[in-house]
């Protein structure tokens, strides 16, 4: 199950991308484990994990590089926010119109604004929700997921790092029993939750139910993170990482596929069931099967 589940991360890795001086690339950019050379016009956001990053471009979205390395040449341009996380490299002659966002990178970094060309007043646009469920990838949930994700899992590691160990270890041996069991566990959580609901109109039912949302969160916030180490240690298998590298790819690949709108969905019921079995499994990590 576990080389299934390393296959299947695998399978989402994009090939090198090249967009040549003369050449506009419509709608969004992504590529992962691989390099990405941008010599002409991205006209939507450039999102690279894990890859080498030369450019000398003009990018109208944003810029995100993650984990890897980015090597800024002379004309490269950024009308969007340019966000770096665990990065390196030189980007000293980009010219950025927006935010520059630095998080646990080493990058020669001396922002340039680019010069704000006079525009309407009028800077908002608003786009039906119909167009957002079209687009493939979402930038902004992108980020929000990997801050979301990646600050409560580094609560969790904090607080229970030992424990976050030993659950990651088990899981790796009982990764379809960890799904069936959390599916199940999950059902009863649905109905509990109802019964609870109910019983709480009359005042009865109000101490259970937040009692047991608090665990569901718990058990579910406690299991993701010991799933993000199992993906970060079998990609990083043949390297000595602490476990704050593995927790943090973990979650970089998990919200990538979280922002692909029909992959996201099927990313969720795969990793939610396991989190909560491999939890229940081993007790919060106290107990070894």
């Amino acid at each position: 199950m576990r080389k299934i589940l390393v296959l299947f991360l695998s399978s989402m890795l994009f090939a090198g991308i090249y967009v040549s001086k003369d050449e506009t690339k419509r709608g969004d950019v992504v590529c992962m484990g691989d390099s990405v050379n941008i010599e002409g016009k991205v006209m939507g956001d450039l999102v690279s994990i894990g890859c080498k990053v030369n450019f000398s471009g003009k990018i109208h979205g944003d810029m995100v590089v993650i984990g890897g390395k980015v090597i800024a040449k002379q004309g490269g341009k950024v009308n969007g926010d340019m966000v770096l996380i665990l990065s390196r490299g030189d980007v000293n002659k980009v010219k950025v119109r927006g935010d520059t966002i630095k998080i646990l990178s080493s990058v020669n970094l001396k922002e340039v604004r680019a010069p704000i060309k006079k525009r309407s007043k009028i800077r908002i646009k608003i786009i039906p929700p119909s167009t957002h469920r079209n687009r493939i990838f979402s930038l902004n949930k992108f980020i929000l997921d990997f801050i979301l994700w990646g600050v409560l899992s580094l609560f969790v590691l904090l607080v229970a790092e030992k424990k976050v160990l030993l659950t990651s270890s088990v899981l790796e041996k009982s990764l379809g029993k960890s799904w069936i069991k959390g599916f199940l566990l999950f059902l009863l959580a649905i109905f509990l939750i109802i019964t609870f609901a109910i019983l709480s109109i009359v005042l009865i039912g109000i101490p259970f139910l937040l009692l047991t949302v608090f665990l569901i969160i718990a058990a579910a916030l406690f299991g993701y993170t010991s799933v993000f180490h199992l993906i970060g240690r079998s990609i990083l298998s043949s390297q000595t990482k602490s476990s704050v590298y593995y927790v943090l790819l973990g979650v970089t690949i998990f919200s990538f596929l979280k922002s692909f709108f029909i992959i996201g969905k099927i990313v969720t019921l795969i990793i939610l069931p396991i989190a909560m079995g491999v939890t229940y499994i081993t007790r919060f990590g106290k107990r070894v099967t």
